[in-house]
């Protein structure tokens, strides 16, 4: 099978994407670089990326995931990527891995080299290891593009 990310010029223009979002703050329902949260940061560097077109976020609640098993993030990045979902054996730069908070998959990260970019409500983008304790036991769902 074929992935987007199998070209090393588009892992190298996606690792100057990521960064360029490294310190911007968090900011529930927005996507720019005067706020974020962890979808919306997703959808914009895929845009960026030339992977999404024009996406539409829907309006959500900041808690939706305390209180629904809705699968909201997951049939997103379904219904708007070409994608399948692997396991974490071995991740693949540029790959959507979602963390289950509350009752579903409800914080969306990117990894790169064996750590995840991800907008964190209180802090902004930031990057952790892929390994990190705290986001190691919640991690749900991992999705690789397909070419």
């Amino acid at each position: 099978m074929k992935y987007f990310f199998d070209d090393i010029k588009k892992q190298e223009e996606l690792k100057l994407i990521l960064d360029s979002w490294l310190g911007v703050k968090f900011r529930h329902h927005c996507g720019t670089k005067l706020g974020t949260d962890c979808i919306h940061l997703v959808v914009r560097v895929f845009q960026e990326m030339r992977i999404l077109k024009d996406v539409t976020v829907p309006e959500y609640p900041k808690d939706w995931h305390l209180h629904k098993t809705h699968k909201l993030l997951v049939d997103g990045i379904l219904n708007h990527l070409n994608v399948e979902e692997v396991g974490f054996k071995n991740p693949m730069n540029g790959d959507i891995i979602l963390f289950f908070f509350g009752k579903s998959a409800a914080h969306a990260s990117i990894f790169y080299d064996n750590h995840i970019y991800q907008a964190v409500n209180g802090i902004g983008v930031i990057r952790v290891h892929f390994m990190d304790e705290m986001w190691n036991k919640r991690k749900k769902y991992n999705f690789r593009i397909l070419a």
